[in-house]
Parts: C-alpha cells; sequence; structure tokens
C-alpha cells in the first residue's frame, strides 16, 4: 500500500480567524501547529477535531506528538490555551511535546497591544496546570522551561530537525529582534517532509513579515524551492511575491475567513490573489482556501460531525 501523510487546514467555520494546521503521519500520528483561535469559541474545537480524524469516539484517548507554536498572537496559540484551561484529571489526552520559541516580550520593543500579555499569561498559567496533572517536574514555570529549550536560533542555524514517525520537520527560521519589530514578523517558519525528501514538500510561513520574508530569502540564498506553501497572515499583508516565486510552489494553503476574503481593498487579499489570479469563488487544484470549503460543522464539539467534515479540509501526500 502506498504510504501517505495528510495535512489538515482546519476550519470550524468559515467566519473564523484561524491558522490550524495537523498532520497525521503514516502511522496515525499527530502533530499541530499553532492549532487556532480561541476568540469566537468558548470551547476548544481540536479534541474532537482530532479523534474525528483518527475514526476514534468521543471519548477515546490520543495524543499529540508534537505541538508547534509559531508565535505569540492568540489567533495561533488560543485553541491550545482553551484546551489547556479545560484540561483536568479526566482529560483522556496527552500533548507529549511542545515546541515554541519566543522573545521575551515584555522586555522588548513590542507594543502590548501586539503581543497580548494578559493572553499570554493564561497561556502560562495552562502550561502550569498541565505540568501539574501529569507529574512534570519542573525547576520554573513550565512555559519558561519549554521556551527556546528546542526550538532556537543557535539550533536552526545547525539545521534543525524534529522528526515523528519518519515526517521531518525542518525549522527554518525563527525570531530575530533586529529585523522586525511586529510579532508577526518573529514567526518560526516550518518546512515539512518525509525523511529523505521522498515526498512533496510543504512550507508553513506562519504569519512572516515583509521584512522577516527578506530575511528568509536571504539566509537561504533564494533557495526555497517547495511544492506546497501556507500563505502568509492569512494571505494578505504578509511576505511579498518575491518570496512565493522563490518557493515557486504548485498548490497554495489559505488560512482566510471570509470576511478577510470578501473584503479584497481592506485586508490586502485581493492584491495577493491577483499575483497567481487566484479563483475567488471555489478551491482548485492550485488553491485551498479555508473559507471556500464545501462543509463545517455545525458542533465543533461533535466528533460525528468532524468525521464528515474532514475530508473537506485534507491535503493528501504520497511519500515514494
Amino acid at each position: 500500500m502506498q504510504k501517505q501523510f495528510e495535512i489538515y487546514q482546519l476550519f470550524p467555520n468559515k467566519g473564523y480567524l484561524m491558522h490550524s494546521y495537523l498532520i497525521k503521519t503514516p502511522n496515525d500520528k499527530i502533530v499541530i501547529i499553532d492549532g487556532g483561535n480561541m476568540i469566537y469559541m468558548e470551547k476548544a474545537f481540536l479534541p474532537w477535531a482530532i479523534r474525528g480524524i483518527l475514526g476514534l469516539n468521543e471519548k477515546d484517548y490520543f495524543e499529540v506528538d508534537a505541538w508547534f507554536l509559531s508565535h505569540g498572537h492568540n489567533d495561533h496559540y488560543g485553541e491550545l490555551l482553551t484546551m489547556l484551561k479545560e484540561y483536568d484529571e479526566n482529560s483522556n489526552y496527552k500533548i507529549k511535546n511542545f515546541y515554541f520559541d519566543f522573545p521575551d516580550f515584555a522586555n522588548t520593543k513590542f507594543s502590548t497591544n501586539d503581543y497580548g500579555l494578559d493572553n499570554l499569561e493564561l497561556l502560562k498559567k495552562g502550561l502550569d496546570r498541565y505540568a501539574e496533572i501529569n507529574g512534570i517536574k519542573t525547576q520554573k514555570r513550565f512555559y519558561d522551561q519549554l521556551n527556546g529549550a528546542v526550538i532556537n536560533s543557535e539550533a536552526v542555524k545547525k539545521g534543525l530537525t524534529i522528526t515523528v514517525d519518519g515526517i521531518d520537520f525542518e525549522i527554518l527560521m525563527t525570531y530575530d529582534l533586529d529585523d522586525d519589530d511586529q510579532v508577526n514578523g518573529n514567526s518560526t517558519i516550518i518546512k515539512v517532509v518525509a525523511s529523505g525528501g521522498k515526498s512533496k514538500t510543504c512550507l508553513f510561513l506562519n504569519d512572516a513579515s515583509e521584512v522577516s520574508g527578506q530575511r528568509f530569502l536571504r539566509t537561504y540564498n533564494n533557495k526555497v524551492k517547495c511544492d506546497i506553501v501556507q500563505m502568509a497572515h492569512h494571505g494578505q499583508a504578509g511576505v511579498l511575491k518575491d518570496v512565493y516565486d522563490a518557493v515557486d510552489a504548485s498548490l497554495r494553503l489559505w488560512p482566510t475567513p471570509s470576511w478577510v476574503w470578501t473584503q479584497p481593498d481592506k485586508y490586502r487579499i485581493g492584491e495577493v490573489r491577483g499575483w497567481f489570479g487566484t479563483d475567488e469563488t471555489k478551491n482548485t487544484p492550485t488553491d485551498f482556501v479555508g473559507c471556500l470549503y464545501e462543509k463545517y460543522p455545525t458542533d465543533p464539539t461533535s466528533v460525528e460531525e468532524w468525521k464528515e467534515c474532514c475530508k473537506y479540509m485534507k491535503i493528501v501526500i504520497d511519500i515514494e
């Protein structure tokens, strides 16, 4: 049987500002990139989506092998925050590894309005709670123990790759306070490929900005070709066209809500779509848009509804 892994661009609703990516490996290991927003949801949706994708029932146990956070905006880490806030002794899942590299926001040039100190404190409390419930020994706050422990600039320079079940997550860039004063611009950039380069490659730019996009090109001397690219900053006001030209992807992933997609002048989505001649009304073999799916769950906390809807949200990648 042909080996495959799957990438899910998850949207509980076409109107949610979401950056939620799930990778299911050939042996059903789960990896999350960011996870999504908490603003529009009082209850976490990912546990139910994961169970649906794995074909489990609503109370079945599962594990997340790796959870990557790209940067400190709550439309990216908010779903994890919500899950941690709900987490207790009866929660029937575990997150085995957290990976992120965030600057010390309170002691940098970032505006307080940009990084949301209150939400970051909630994330820290949630991680502390998770560590306590699971008996994880810490010498300091769990957030501080995790932050930059694996992903950091020195590790990235040495070619950091984290492998889960034969799928490589190559960490290509992390934050650099010298070249961007926006939290977005300090996004971690990740390339996903089967070990040995035996599959199509997928590049997650996350919310990389114009400035960090240029740093990315300089760092790799424009040698950044990938088959699939996630469009930076929900497809608008992210990296410039020269980054996409260098990547030269045949498939673009757009984590874009309907209220951005349908206002091309206000959110620059029209400019970016114009670079590629993207169809505004439907998904095509070259553009996969989160707000243009055929179906979304009516109840995002229903495993059965996710089982029905997740097939519209996935990209299947063959491993040679």
